[in-house]
């Protein structure tokens, strides 16, 4: 070859010349001797294959993909089957307490309890009209008995001593159907027990335990007019019953002054119902006991004394509020203590779910327009009083 540099001809890496180290290309590079195995065969280089590639799963066979489908098909079904049931055919013929009532106007909705004792429906897909014939077809069907109405509710007995409650849902255009058979009441005795000392005993001992303790129970008695029930009030009030108390019409809810807590309903069809029950420890700290006149005067907020400038449908919509909450704690009781056991909380919990109904009619009298002064003063009253209500069933 010849060196670049000095274009000296030599054999070698180096030039013997000038000494610069000679770079092959494929110009000056020596031709290479191969073999005929050689030229006939591919190097191992040549032909060693690829290593194959790992082929990827579909995305369809991921497991996360599986798993989002069986979440999705359980999801669907469960509101396919919720659906269904929510829409089931209503056959009327087959109520056991179905021919007390009229047949409703619809045969589509969901069945709660079908029983001797209770029917509890919601039919679907009935309008203002339709609920509002039905409700004079029932009235028609002799239930006017201590009638209490609204547009959205109704409740009244009939002679027989039936309960029917019926309320309305206007947005879902579902109308609840809830009719109660006759209680059973028989002769009771008094409790002798630390609670039942502490009350008056009512003029009529026809009677029915929800339950019965130590430190407590709930009864119903029958025989007892509405003026019964007042008499009944007032004298649970002057053996102590007079703190912290929520009195409206047919209701009496109070403390005394060992935090003691009863509960006075006027049920309707010459029917009350008595609860007490002991004091927790932070009520006996707290409670102090009314007296008349002075006390209240004292206990009166600052925004009954301008009651004047409340507005008389957000004093409804508040009434309504604080009536209804009073309502669910005496229900949640009630429940707590019978283990959910007692078919007269079927009962109880309709006559929660028509106060909700009035709750939210009075709100939607009122607005929510903007609070004055008095309002405000008379909202957080309203709220306190609700929050220590709801102490009683917050453990």
């Amino acid at each position: 070859m010849k060196c670049s540099k000095c274009q000296t001809e030599f054999e070698g890496s180096i030039c013997p010349n000038c000494g610069t180290a000679v770079i092959e290309t494929p110009g000056n590079a020596p031709e290479a001797k191969t073999t005929p195995q050689q030229q006939n065969y591919p190097t191992y280089q040549q032909f060693k294959p690829d290593k194959p590639k790992k082929k990827k799963k579909p995305f369809y066979k991921r497991w996360w993909f599986i798993l989002i489908v069986i979440i999705a098909v359980i999801a669907i079904a469960g509101k396919i089957s919720s659906a269904v049931k929510e829409n089931e055919k209503i056959v009327w013929a087959d109520m056991i307490l179905g021919d007390i009532l009229p047949q409703p106007p619809k045969d589509r909705g969901v069945v709660h309890t079908n029983s001797q004792d209770n029917l509890w429906v919601d039919i679907n897909r009935i309008s203002e009209k339709q609920y509002a014939e039905y409700t004079e077809s029932c009235k028609d069907s002799g239930f006017t008995i201590d009638g209490d109405s609204g547009s959205t509710h109704y409740s009244a007995y009939n002679e027989s001593g039936n309960k029917l409650d019926l309320n309305y849902n206007e947005s879902d255009k579902i109308m609840t159907i809830d009719l109660s058979a006759p209680m059973e009441f028989s002769k009771i005795n008094w409790p002798e027990s630390e609670a039942g000392k502490l009350l008056p005993v009512p003029k009529s001992l026809m009677g029915n335990f929800s339950y019965e303790q130590e430190d407590g129970f709930s009864v119903y008695i029958s025989g007892m007019t509405k003026d019964d029930y007042n008499d009944y009030v007032t004298e649970c009030s002057e053996k102590g019953f007079n703190a912290d108390y929520d009195k409206s019409d047919g209701y009496y809810s109070a403390k005394n002054a060992d935090g003691w807590d009863i509960t006075v309903k006027y049920e309707g069809f010459n029917i009350i119902s008595i609860s007490i029950s002991a004091p927790d420890e932070e009520s006996v700290e707290t409670t102090q006991p009314a007296e008349e006149d002075t006390t209240q005067a004292q206990s009166t907020t600052a925004a009954e004394n301008n009651s004047g400038d409340i507005d008389p449908d957000f004093k409804a919509a508040m009434d309504s509020y604080e009536e209804f909450m009073n309502e669910y704690v005496e229900f949640m009781k009630k429940y707590n203590e019978s283990g959910g056991n007692d078919p007269s909380i079927l009962a109880d919990y309709a006559d929660y779910m028509k106060k909700y109904a009035q709750f939210a009619e009075d709100f939607e009298k009122w607005g929510n327009e903007d609070l004055n002064a008095a309002e405000t003063a008379y909202y957080i009253d309203v709220q306190a009083r609700v929050s220590q209500k709801l102490l009683e069933i917050s453990e």
